[in-house]
């Protein structure tokens, strides 16, 4: 069952971030999503993912999304995906993320739910050694009308 996140889920919700990031994102960061569009994906009455998208008039940007390591492999992912995307109110033109380039696994997923490449970007997430790793943009296109896409 996908729903929209609460209060009450950012402990559960962060715990997941920690399991699966290597820069997480804070407890602040999260109850900051709480003005975004985030979900959560609930299976057996606990949270096994989430998603956060940031609406801003015609489009969105998927900003976070992650699903702990011992559900993963299960079509959570594009479960949680399609579902949080299928709850956009503002009704997007198109949806940008990022995901890193080695995250073949993400790149994966968000192909089949109708994302593609854009654009790179060089060095943008950090490693844990210090190192940096470039980001795939990739957008997808939410409507058959491309002129309003080719109009930007």
């Amino acid at each position: 069952m996908i729903r929209f996140m609460e209060q009450a889920d950012i402990a559960q919700v962060y715990e997941i971030e920690k399991a699966v990031q290597t820069h997480p994102w804070s407890l602040k960061q999260f109850e900051e999503a709480l003005n975004y569009q985030a979900t959560v994906y609930v299976k057996d009455n606990k949270i096994c993912g989430f998603c956060i998208l940031q609406p801003v008039l015609d489009e969105a940007n998927l900003l976070l999304m992650a699903v702990m390591p011992s559900e993963q492999g299960q079509g959570i992912g594009f479960k949680l995906l399609e579902g949080s995307l299928n709850l956009l109110t503002n009704h997007p033109i198109q949806i940008f993320l990022e995901v890193r380039e080695s995250n073949l696994a993400a790149i994966k997923l968000y192909e089949k739910a109708g994302f593609h490449q854009i654009d790179l970007r060089k060095n943008y997430y950090p490693n844990k050694d210090g190192s940096r790793e470039h980001a795939i943009i990739m957008i997808k296109l939410c409507s058959d009308d491309f002129s309003a896409y080719m109009k930007k």
